[in-house]
């Protein structure tokens, strides 16, 4: 077992602050007590830096040397007694997994897989092979890394979507063509500037399930289906719904035991209303921006990742039930109805607006920066 930090207390860096995941991780980790929050970030004046949560926010210049970045690390966890490394967002998880061998104290580091299984989960034609190769419900898809590849998607029945391979979350990059006719005329319009997938659209609804594993185990879950839609189509929604689903999570539990997963994961699945099933369409290797949604409904997964990190047990928590919109949602939906600003109750246990109203120097210096873009935009024109 590995050791604890005097006094009971839990000393977690991240090392790549830079991400605009932590905001959502620290708010989770805030809600311990027990658990010192150290930052490290080549970002040096992120708004997260003010942040009363954060005990010690370090800038480190960003360095194209990955061994440059270890050694960081390696500084911090001695510098604090780190007890936990916890990185947050794909790049530099896949980074610490390459050069875990680097990292003086092993015993620090956090759940993660081995380099295979998280570049087939990463990777979405890996991981489209890997789930036909292991009979799991998947959308059929082609590789397209030029214009002549098109001929492969006459395989493929319309309507279809295109996304990257890798990277480009937050719905970015992926479009919806009914035709072939229009899938041409969108790559002839705009150049193949990265390897794409070209994916049968499917019949149904999106649902996702969030899990934190260990060794392809399922520690903890929650199950989320949108009800509010984000900015576009494929975008983040604005609000979610919790929900128990037996036949979901168990294609989810096939899926992480075949990649022997260790550490946090959220999965895009969609219900297939011709066939009954559901199917995984990408798998986000990677805390996510609805974290302070499971948080509200009894999940705290940056916590239970640096529990389990640390070999310590705990019972897999139940979660609750409930509808979640986030602050965009809110505003969203005050604008449609004026009276749900007297919704006291549902706005304080249904959206993270405590969380910002109980650390608001962030989002007050995120604001002032927006704002002084947005001026010196206006004035260059």
């Amino acid at each position: 077992m590995k050791t604890k930090s005097k006094q009971n207390i839990i000393s977690v860096l991240i090392p790549d602050g830079e991400s605009h995941i932590l905001l959502y991780v620290v708010n989770c980790l805030a809600q311990i007590k027990h658990i010192d929050i150290y930052v490290m970030s080549n970002t040096k004046y992120h708004p997260m830096r003010y942040s009363r949560y954060i005990k010690k926010f370090t800038y480190y210049a960003e360095t194209s040397s990955d061994l440059d970045w270890i050694e960081n690390i390696n500084k911090e966890v001695k510098r604090h007694s780190i007890d936990v490394v916890m990185p947050i967002f794909e790049s530099r998880i896949k980074t610490l997994i390459q050069y875990r061998s680097k990292i003086i104290q092993q015993d620090q580091l956090g759940l993660l897989s081995n380099i295979e299984d998280y570049e087939t989960a990463f990777n979405k034609n890996k991981l489209t092979k890997h789930l036909e190769a292991n009979q799991i419900p998947y959308a059929k898809c082609t590789l397209v890394t030029s214009f002549a590849d098109l001929d492969k998607v006459n395989g493929l029945k319309f309507p279809v979507i295109i996304k990257p391979v890798e990277g480009y979350g937050g719905g970015q990059g992926i479009f919806k063509f009914d035709s072939k006719d229009e899938l041409l005329a969108h790559f002839k319009k705009y150049p193949m500037i990265y390897n794409n997938i070209v994916q049968e659209y499917v019949q149904g609804y999106d649902i996702d399930c969030s899990v934190l594993c260990k060794d392809g185990q399922i520690l903890a879950y929650t199950i989320q289906k949108g009800n509010m839609i984000g900015t576009h189509q494929f975008s983040p929604q604005f609000g979610v719904q919790f929900q128990y689903n037996k036949k979901l999570i168990d294609t989810v539990k096939h899926i992480m035991k075949s990649l022997n997963w260790s550490g946090v994961a959220h999965l895009d699945m969609r219900y297939d209303a011709h066939t009954d099933q559901y199917k995984a369409i990408e798998i986000n290797t990677r805390f996510w921006v609805s974290l302070e949604a499971s948080l509200l409904a009894g999940v705290n997964f940056p916590y239970l990742y640096c529990l389990s990190s640390l070999d310590k047990e705990f019972i897999a928590p139940e979660y609750k039930v409930i509808d979640f919109l986030n602050l965009k949602g809110l505003i969203k939906q005050i604008k449609k109805d004026k009276r749900f600003i007297v919704k006291f109750n549902f706005i304080r246990n249904n959206t993270p607006l405590k969380y910002s109203l109980s650390d608001p120097i962030p989002t007050i210096y995120k604001w002032i920066w927006r704002t002084k873009n947005i001026l010196k935009s206006k004035i260059n024109k």
